[in-house]
C-alpha cells in the first residue's frame, strides 16, 4: 500500500512540474492580428523579456490596391503586390502599452503598372511619339529595398489578456527602383522604319528615358509608412 501512494505521489509530482513547465514556457507570449498600409493583413508574435521589453514579428501578406493612374504621359493600371515582414524590439518606457520600437523589414512589397495601346494609336515613350503599328504594352514595376524601421504606438502591453494595437511609423527604403519594359512595333516617323519595343535600341533609350522619367517623379519616396491596427492576446 505505501509503495503504492509513494508511486501516485510522484506521477502527480510529475504532473505538476510538467505543467509548470509548459505555462512557464508561454508566459510572456502574445499574438496579434491587424491591418496595415502597404503591409495589408499582418499576423504578429511577440515575447515580454520584462515589463519594459519585448521582441516582436511580424508576417503580412500584403495590400490590395489597383487604380489607373496619367501621372506621365502614359495612362498605367497599377497593382500592388508582396507582403513587409518585420521583427522589431519594443520598450515600453512606462510599462504600460506605450512603445517606442526600432527594428529591420524584410520588404517583398512593389507596384505593378500595365500599360496598354491598340494598332493606329499613338504613344509617347520618353520624349519621342510613336504610331502603333502593332498592340503595344509597357511593363513598369516599382521596388523598395529592406531598411531599418522606426515606429511607436500603443498595444501589446505586458500585461496578460486581450488588448488593441496601433502603431505609426517609418521603414526606411531608400527610393524605389524603377524597371520599364516593353513589347509590340512602334514607328517614330523618323525614316527608320517600324520598330520591335522588345529590342530596338532606338525605343530601349526612350523607354530608360521613360522610366528616368517616373524614377525622377518618386526619387522624394525614401520610406514606406507604418500604419496598422488591430487585436492582440497575452498569454
Amino acid at each position: 500500500m505505501k509503495k503504492v501512494v509513494r508511486v501516485s505521489l510522484l506521477a502527480a509530482s510529475s504532473l505538476m512540474l510538467s505543467a509548470n513547465a509548459q505555462a512557464s514556457s508561454v508566459d510572456g507570449l502574445g499574438v496579434g492580428v491587424n491591418y496595415g498600409l502597404f503591409a495589408g493583413p499582418t499576423f504578429e508574435l511577440n515575447y515580454a523579456i520584462n515589463d519594459q521589453l519585448q521582441v516582436r514579428g511580424a508576417l503580412s501578406s500584403g495590400m490590395t490596391l489597383s487604380e489607373t493612374t496619367s501621372d506621365t504621359d502614359i495612362k498605367y493600371d497599377v497593382e500592388a503586390d508582396g507582403g513587409i515582414n518585420r521583427l522589431a524590439l519594443d520598450y515600453h518606457p512606462f510599462g504600460n502599452s506605450f512603445f517606442l520600437s526600432a527594428g529591420y523589414a524584410v520588404n517583398n512589397f512593389k507596384l505593378s503598372a500595365l500599360g496598354t495601346t491598340s494598332a493606329g494609336q499613338t504613344v509617347t515613350i520618353g520624349d519621342t511619339t510613336y504610331n502603333v503599328d502593332a498592340n503595344v504594352a509597357l511593363n513598369g514595376q516599382l521596388n523598395w529595398d529592406n531598411g531599418a524601421t522606426l515606429s511607436f504606438g500603443w498595444g501589446n502591453s505586458p500585461a496578460k489578456g486581450w488588448g488593441a494595437l496601433i502603431e505609426v511609423g517609418a521603414i526606411f527604403t531608400g527610393s524605389p527602383k524603377v524597371t520599364l519594359t516593353g513589347t509590340g512595333t512602334v514607328d517614330a516617323n523618323d525614316g527608320n522604319g517600324p520598330q520591335d519595343v522588345s529590342s530596338s535600341q532606338l525605343v530601349q533609350d526612350a523607354l530608360n528615358a521613360e522610366a528616368n522619367k517616373i524614377q525622377s517623379d518618386v526619387g522624394d519616396y525614401t520610406f514606406l509608412p507604418i500604419l496598422q491596427a488591430g487585436v492582440t492576446y497575452r498569454f
